[in-house]
């Protein structure tokens, strides 16, 4: 086993290296235990990890296993011990990784039928490696085989290459500037440490670079400053689902609460009084037997659902039920725009849409969300120009609703936080900027989503996203939002 030179570091900061490298990826876990993404971050960190401890056990626990008058551990049993935890980040360390890579560019969201393929086939390579090596005998041929070496190698640098490509790339279309500083963190904590691992162990074992064997154990460093930087960001602004942050008690906070959640009711009930004022105004000018029912109609839904709402609001604060079930788009959409159609007469409501569409969602959450979005339209449009309602099925992922306008579009420094509560681009006393916020967790209660953008040829464009499968999506229950 050597003379414990070959080690490089001394066991006590081996074992403290190994250390830092399972807290910091276990609180990456702990930090949201449902996350695909941080699930994978902690494997992928728990593999490359192997590599460290069997460092230190090969090189400073067993020796002194060994030595013990009872023979509690060979010197076979430490070299087969010693091969299997070098297989183990040998073969799987990187295709663990590239998974991370494919998490961390939604590619389960984007390709949902291809990814758990392009997931099995990441780990095959190492699956038929450890066969045809077996991994029992990994220091052999570590030592004595420059092909087998040569061969882990290549495989190595092309899957963590790969892996490289799809965190570069999803921070590149990353357009959030709050979401790009937190991929951008969690993309330096998964890449550095491996690249820095790979190049400083590959290159210099397949050319034999001698007094540089342990030249990976510089890593130490780069986690210490790492886990530094995970605590800094995890009080600062939150990290991976954790955060930990001291507030000082503020005397006029409750107060502060107190009118925030004034405003999201003003908000609900300010579309649905609007809706009333105007069929009353229209009852009283001299309507028609068939237009009072209309407008009837137009205010028994409006006061339903204030009512509906003060009810939730009393029971749960923001806990709206949500309990989806297939749903006709085409008349989905007509209700929805009818009241609109009537109340502004100059805009022009196009539902592009085919009969028979259905989709899996509550009727009523999404009815409110397209109303917010009429509503928010026709403003931007000052209640003159064209709305487009259209609806995709798409073969795999989501069902896509658009809602395009033409008018005024979304202004550049709000666009990317225009669904964060009490952000809006309209102007006045009387917008709270409640109401995109709103559509933005009644989606996320169905298992969606909602994006906003510019049209190229001017105004705004929506996209309500509905996860096509039933199983993807709430089937009873409610969620906050």
């Amino acid at each position: 086993m050597g003379d414990g030179s070959e080690r490089g570091m001394p066991g006590e900061f081996l074992l403290l290296f190994t250390l830092l490298l399972w807290i910091l990826f276990l609180m990456v876990y702990l930090g949201n235990r449902k996350s695909k993404l941080n699930k994978w971050f902690f494997i992928c960190g728990f593999l490359f990890s192997i590599g460290v401890f069997k460092e230190y056990l090969y090189y400073s626990l067993f020796p002194q296993l060994m030595a013990m008058p009872m023979l509690v551990m060979s010197e076979a049993a430490a070299e087969t011990i010693y091969s299997v935890m070098t297989a183990v980040p040998y073969y799987f360390a990187t295709p663990a990784m590239l998974v991370t890579g494919l998490y961390f560019s939604r590619m389960e969201k984007r390709r949902p039928g291809l990814f758990p393929w392009i997931t099995l086939i990441s780990f095959l390579p190492g699956i038929v490696m450890s066969i045809v090596y077996p991994i029992t005998r990994t220091r052999y041929f570590q030592l004595n085989d420059r092909t087998y070496y040569t061969i882990i190698s290549i495989y190595n640098v092309a899957v963590a290459l790969t892996a490289t490509f799809f965190f570069l790339n999803a921070l590149i279309k990353e357009r959030n500037p709050k979401v790009k500083r937190q991929k951008l963190a969690i993309a330096v904590l998964a890449l550095v440490p491996s690249w820095f691992t790979i190049m400083s162990t590959i290159p210099i074992q397949l050319f034999s670079v001698e007094g540089a064997e342990k030249a990976w154990q510089g890593n130490l460093i780069i986690i210490i400053v790492l886990v530094g930087m995970y605590f800094v960001l995890v009080f600062k602004e939150g990290f991976m689902g954790s955060r930990l942050r001291h507030e000082t008690y503020r005397w006029d906070q409750d107060e502060k609460l107190v009118e925030q959640t004034i405003d999201t009711v003003r908000h609900m009930i300010k579309n649905q009084t609007a809706k009333i004022n105007w069929c009353a105004a229209n009852m009283s000018s001299g309507a028609g037997e068939k237009e009072i029912q209309e407008y009837a109609g137009i205010i028994l839904r409006a006061t339903r659902r204030i009512s509906d709402f003060l009810n939730i609001s009393i029971k749960g604060g923001s806990e709206f039920k949500c309990t989806p079930e297939v749903v006709d788009v085409y008349s989905l959409l007509n209700g929805a725009a009818a009241d609109f159609k009537k109340r502004y007469p100059n805009v022009s409501i196009r539902i592009l849409c085919q009969q028979g569409s259905e989709v899996f969602c509550d009727e009523t959450l999404v009815r409110e969300v397209l109303q917010n979005l009429f509503q928010n339209s026709v403003e931007a449009m000052g209640e003159e120009g064209t709305i487009d309602v259209e609806f995709k099925e798409r073969r795999r992922g989501f069902l896509h609703l658009k809602i395009s306008d033409t008018g005024q579009g979304l202004p550049d420094n709000i666009r990317e936080n225009i669904f964060l509560p009490y952000v809006s681009s309209k102007n006045g006393e009387k917008h709270w900027g409640i109401g995109l916020y709103y559509c933005q967790k009644a989606m996320a209660a169905h298992g969606g989503m909602i994006k906003a953008d510019n049209r190229p040829g001017g105004g705004a464009v929506f996209t309500l996203y509905f996860p096509k499968k039933k199983k993807g999506m709430l089937n009873h229950g409610s969620r906050k939002i």
